[in-house]
């Protein structure tokens, strides 16, 4: 985390967003913002395609919002008109900044950068390599690829995601890490609000939240909730979020008779699925500084997290703040499962530090690094 001293005097900043179906990146960037505004940059939000019959995000009333098109519309009218009013947009700003280094959004905001000669830079809230493979078909990934390479700076959110960016041909100069921060007192508070009622409080919770993907590895703990269940250690899981994974997973949980297992779907309000819980779980089989994590720590939450990254290692001060368990293993979520269970009181204690420790990443300080690092890659640009 940098120091960038004096805020610069009415950046202009535009976010390209390939839409806004709500995620834990999308959060981060409509976060940033808020705050950007707060202090002093008028910011806006560009999202190519509106988006209907999901669950989505809006910014702050303070952040302009503008839509490229309608999802709906056809392709081949869609792309011209969201890249001419993209282009528009990056003209009346002083950068533009991708919220993602894949999608739509990274490209659509690379290509209208350089048509405008405004500054580009990404926000990388993944590693790149396993991000293109993932997520990016087979025709787009070169010229993904191409558009990181070629930013004008890269601001990673884990220090664990910058190998892969100058790997890819970012020059180090360019690149920069600033990590995600969180309200701690705001989302304490926002708890402490919530009604206490609605469940057996005999019953140890144990709770996850992120978007219903393959990579959060909720499979992996389905499977082992209902292990540890058959070990005679009563609890009930709570997996919030949605996503094109409910399928299977709900056919999981039939095929294993995991009836204490439910899928309420998306919540806009973490701190209301993480207060209170016995046990917050991390099961990714890949992050980089999860959102989720770092507010089960603000709310003093007990955590095991699978050991799958630097972001991970570093939220939990290498295991000292909750439990590391190795990623990919149901065996190892399991045994940490059943541990807690049968003694809370070690992950109780170590979850007692976790707010102070919280304090550390002050949203505010971090929303003025990345203004600095903005307002210094469009002045060098200029």
């Amino acid at each position: 985390m940098s120091s960038t001293g004096a805020l610069p005097d009415g950046l202009r900043v535009l976010f390209v967003q390939g839409h806004l179906r709500e995620n834990g990146g999308l959060r981060v960037v409509l976060d940033l913002a808020r705050r950007f505004v707060r202090v002093g940059a008028p910011t806006t939000v560009f999202a190519l395609e509106r988006v209907e019959g999901v669950a989505t995000a809006a910014p702050d009333p303070s952040v302009r919002l503008v839509f490229g098109a309608d999802a709906h519309v056809p392709t081949p009218r869609r792309l011209p008109r969201e890249v001419l009013r993209l282009v528009r947009e990056a003209r009346r700003h002083d950068v533009v900044v991708s919220g993602s280094e894949i999608g739509h959004g990274v490209l659509a905001g690379w290509l209208a950068a350089r048509l405008t000669r405004t500054p580009f830079v990404v926000l990388a809230q993944g590693d790149l390599d396993q991000a293109v493979r993932a997520w990016v078909p087979p025709h787009l990934r070169r010229v993904t690829r191409l558009a990181d390479a070629h930013a004008d700076a890269t601001i990673c959110v884990s220090p664990g995601l910058v190998e892969g960016i100058v790997t890819n041909g970012q020059p180090a100069e360019r690149v920069h890490v600033v990590v995600n921060g969180v309200d701690v007192d705001g989302l304490r508070t926002r708890a402490a609000q919530l009604p206490g009622a609605g469940r057996d409080a005999r019953r140890p919770r144990v709770v996850a939240l992120g978007r219903l993907t393959p990579h959060k590895g909720f499979d992996l703990l389905v499977r082992a909730s209902a292990a540890v269940r058959a070990q005679g250690l009563d609890h009930e899981l709570v997996i919030a979020g949605e996503g094109d994974e409910r399928g299977a997973l709900e056919r999981l949980v039939r095929e294993l008779g995991a009836d204490h297992v439910a899928l309420p779907g998306f919540t806009d309000r973490p701190e209301g699925v993480l207060s209170g819980a016995d046990l917050f779980v991390s099961s990714s089989r890949t992050e980089a500084m999860p959102l989720t994590l770092l507010e089960a720590l603000a709310l003093g939450t007990p955590v095991v997290a699978t050991d799958c990254s630097v972001g991970s290692r570093m939220l939990l001060d290498e295991g000292r703040l909750g439990r590391l368990v190795a990623p990919e293993s149901v065996e190892a979520l399991a045994g940490a499962l059943a541990d807690h269970l049968r003694d809370p009181g070690p992950l109780r204690a170590a979850a007692a530090q976790g707010p102070g420790f919280a304090r550390r990443f002050d949203p505010w300080a971090l929303a003025r690094d990345h203004l600095g690092i903005l307002a210094r890659t469009a002045a060098h640009a200029a």
